[in-house]
């Protein structure tokens, strides 16, 4: 069976996002635009420990400038003029640039998608009117300033903060929870981990995909032979610039009773590919579990707490990758679900204690 999702195998985009949680660290491959984007997200992220100047008046040579900080210097070197136009995706950092950038740029500048304003030499003059011009260095100077300053100002960029801060931790916590009731019901779990896709010789649009994926789900609840007995699930709706639209899955089974994981995975896909009409393609984590540093697939046993916190940081990537770039479309569209089957603790053999992990707090 075909187990090729677009361009997944190519970027090994799990390899990196699954291990590298940290928001400080996330890394994007082989993906241009992401990673312009992610550019300006993280100098906005880090401002907060550089000063207010990146260019600072030279000793002895009057109106010129030297690099004070070359971090920031670097990051305004690879910014995409295009960047400041595209609107198709979203974030609270890539909002408040391009307001910044509104206000404080040349408009010539802002308007012209293939200006290298960004490349010059931070000592070149720049034409802000027809009779006037100022030197590159001051004119971000004063829009380094003006970003510094909206960081704890700007009133959209701040509740766009604290709603993504408590999105994120609200499907965290959804997620943990429905893990743990598995757990206690049963002391073994098959895990799987999907990834469903249309493939990109298709155009669809979101609604259609999000009608597949409503029939798929009410599938899972008609047992046959040809569909696994799912206990449980996580899904997570997200947009690749190469990808498209695609969903990341992790779900459960009995692992009391079954243990062929690429046996049931081949089923789903074959469900998925059936009700797409063969426009369907799909990723297996589990065909390929030799690429993962951490493993948080296949059989769970209860106690198994090196693995339970593997499956953890699976949940922590799929729940906190909207804190980056999410595509405007998906904004007012559910991106996020598990299911909600009533899960009574098994009364078999001594109670289980399942170790939840450290607590974290979110909002530092």
């Amino acid at each position: 069976m075909n187990t090729d999702l677009n361009d997944y195998h190519y970027d090994n985009y799990e390899k990196y996002s699954i291990h590298e949680t940290d928001e400080d660290n996330i890394e994007i491959i082989d993906d241009d635009e992401a990673i312009h984007k992610d550019t300006v997200i993280q100098l906005i992220k880090k401002m907060p420990m550089y000063g207010n100047n990146v260019y600072k008046s030279h000793p002895t040579k009057t109106q010129l400038y030297l690099i004070n900080h070359w971090a920031i210097h670097n990051a305004f070197k690879k910014i995409d003029p295009r960047f400041i136009s595209d609107v198709t995706y979203t974030s609270a950092e890539t909002d408040l640039f391009r307001k910044i950038c509104v206000k404080c740029l040349p408009l010539h500048i802002v308007n012209d998608t293939s200006t290298n304003f960004w490349q010059l030499a931070h000592n070149e003059p720049i034409a802000i009117s027809t009779t006037h011009y100022k030197l590159k260095a001051q004119i971000l100077n004063e829009f380094y300033q003006r970003l510094f300053k909206a960081l704890s100002t700007d009133v959209d960029y701040k509740k766009a903060v604290q709603l993504r801060k408590e999105k994120s931790l609200n499907q965290k916590k959804k997620a943990k929870r429905l893990i743990l009731k598995l757990l206690n019901k049963f002391s073994k779990l098959l895990v799987l981990r999907i990834d469903f896709s249309i493939h990109r010789d298709f155009k669809i649009p979101l609604e259609l995909l999000k009608t597949y994926m409503s029939i798929f789900l009410k599938k899972l609840h008609t047992l046959n032979d040809n569909v696994p007995p799912i206990v449980g699930y996580i899904w997570k709706l997200e947009y690749g610039i190469k990808k498209g639209y695609h969903y990341h899955f992790i779900f459960f089974m009995d692992g009391n009773i079954h243990k062929k994981e690429t046996f049931f995975i081949d089923q789903l896909a074959k469900l998925w590919n059936d009700i797409t009409l063969n426009k369907g393609t799909y990723h297996s984590c589990n065909h390929n579990k030799s690429s993962y540093r951490k493993l948080a697939i296949g059989t769970l046993v209860h106690d198994d707490q090196e693995k339970i916190n593997a499956l953890y940081m699976v949940v922590d990537y799929i729940t906190k990758v909207d804190q980056f770039i999410i595509e405007k479309m998906l904004k007012n569209h559910r991106t996020f679900g598990y299911s909600t089957r009533k899960l009574e603790k098994s009364k078999a053999g001594r109670p289980r204690n399942i170790n939840a992990g450290e607590p974290v707090n979110y909002f530092v």
